[in-house]
Parts: structure tokens; sequence; C-alpha cells
């Protein structure tokens, strides 16, 4: 009898573990416009490594040498323009809202993006690749946004999605462009040397490229609703 009575004040002191947490479902809507970004940032940083070195060597009056140096001045002034001004997009966003910020940088992005594959000139592509970094905070405001639109039940599944969009975006941007480069050489029978592709032969990547964060623009201005900072 005293045993059991024992078993008993012992089984009473075992405290039961808590019950998990129920996972607040994330605003899938939101989180699609949020990935559509995303996705775009880091297309839009990487579609030129496959053919950056060509483009440069195609500016001419440039020695060989050289080709490298100038390829990753190029490559890096776009993050060097996102350091400047990643400061002035999150005062931004506090002030005006993350919706509208996230908008205007992905028609900046977009914009940009086309420029970029007009470049006649190595001062004229780094210029343009440096202010598309300057105008362009999506960043680190999309990941302000990701934080107001999740809880403590659902963040680490939201921004785990980050390092997925960075990926697939890594992915695609210099997939899409080592494909669509030079498309009058590639597929002459398509494009003609003469037309508007053969005399910018790395125009075609940056159209294509430049499509995803327009899209990302037109989802997130018919979706993308500013959250409660709450």
């Amino acid at each position: 009898g005293g045993s059991g009575g024992g078993e008993g004040g012992a089984m009473m002191g075992i405290k039961k573990p808590d019950a998990p947490a129920q996972v607040t479902p994330l605003p899938r809507m939101q989180m699609a416009c949020a990935i559509l970004v995303l996705v775009s940032e880091a297309a839009c940083y990487s579609y030129l490594f496959p053919f950056i070195p060509f483009m440069v060597r195609s500016f001419g009056q440039i020695d060989e040498e050289d080709v490298g140096y100038y390829s990753g001045w190029i490559a890096s002034s776009f993050m060097f323009g996102q350091f400047l001004s990643a400061f002035v997009w999150g005062y931004l966003s506090d002030l005006h809202g993350v919706r509208p910020v996230i908008l205007f940088c992905c028609f900046c992005n977009a914009t940009l993006t086309l420029c970029f594959g007009l470049s006649e000139s190595l001062a004229a592509a780094l210029c343009i690749r440096f202010v598309a970094g300057l105008l362009n905070g999506n960043i680190g405001v999309v990941k302000t946004f990701i934080g107001l639109i999740s809880d403590e039940t659902n963040e680490a599944i939201a921004f785990g999605q980050m390092a997925l969009c960075w990926g697939v975006g890594s992915i695609l941007g210099p997939g899409i462009s080592g494909l669509l480069s030079e498309p009058a050489e590639r597929f002459p029978g398509t494009f003609s040397r003469e037309g508007l592709f053969g005399t910018y032969p790395y125009l075609l990547p940056c159209v294509v490229m430049s499509a995803i964060p327009y899209s990302g623009m037109a989802l997130g201005y018919a979706w993308l609703v500013e959250p409660s900072r709450g």
C-alpha cells in the first residue's frame, strides 16, 4: 500500500509536456509576392555572370589582360550600390511603408536590367549596374515584410524560404542568360545579325530577366497589402 502511494505521488509530480503550438498559416499571396521578388533579386544579380567577360571584350579598346578586372568591377558594382543605399531604403520603408518601396525597387530593377543589355561602353555598363544596385533595396525591405506577416509559430518556415528563393534565382539567372546570349550567332535562323539582337547581343537575356521583377511588381500591385506594425 505504501509503495503504491509513493508511486502515485511520483506520478503526480511528473509535469506533462506542453502541447505544441499551432502553426499560424502564412498569407499565401503575400508570401508569393515576397518569393517572386526575392527570386528576381537573385536572378537580376547573377544573370550577367556567363556573358560579362564577352561583353567587356566587345566594347573594344580594352587589353585582354584587363577583361577580367573590368568584368569584376561591373559584377560587384550592383552590390556596392545596394551597400550604399540599404539604410536609406530601410528608412523610407518605415516612413512610407514597405509596399511602395518594394514596387518601386522592382520597377527600377527591371528597367535598368533592360538598359544594361543596351550598353555600348564600359562606362555605361558600370554606371547602369551601380545605379541598379543603388535603386534596389528589396533584399532588406522584403526581410522586414516577411517579419511583419509572420509570427513566432511560422517565422522559421517563412525565413527558411528566403535561402531557397536565392538559390532558385541564382540558378535561373545564369542558366537563362547563358542560353540566350548572342542569339544571332547561336540561332541564326531566328535572329538576324543585322537586327536588334544582332546589334545588342546581350539584350535578349536582359529582356527575359527583366520580366521577373516586372512580374513581381505586377503581382505586388495586385495582391501585396501593407502589413500592420501593431
